[in-house]
């Protein structure tokens, strides 16, 4: 269990963040981009949780 605490950890830090106190941040093209690829982090991460269980 240890092991995929680790994985876990791994995906969540390379998520993109992005401070969205900033004006117009939310608007950006850089933002939908970090959106989706985190969308997709999660999704893989809870297709890679129900296999291990």
């Amino acid at each position: 269990m240890d092991k995929m605490n680790q994985i876990k950890k791994e995906i969540f830090t390379s998520m993109k963040m992005m401070d969205t106190t900033i004006k117009g941040v939310k608007d950006s093209e850089e933002y939908k981009i970090a959106q989706a690829y985190n969308q997709g982090l999660r999704d893989a991460m809870v297709i890679f949780e129900r296999e291990m269980k």
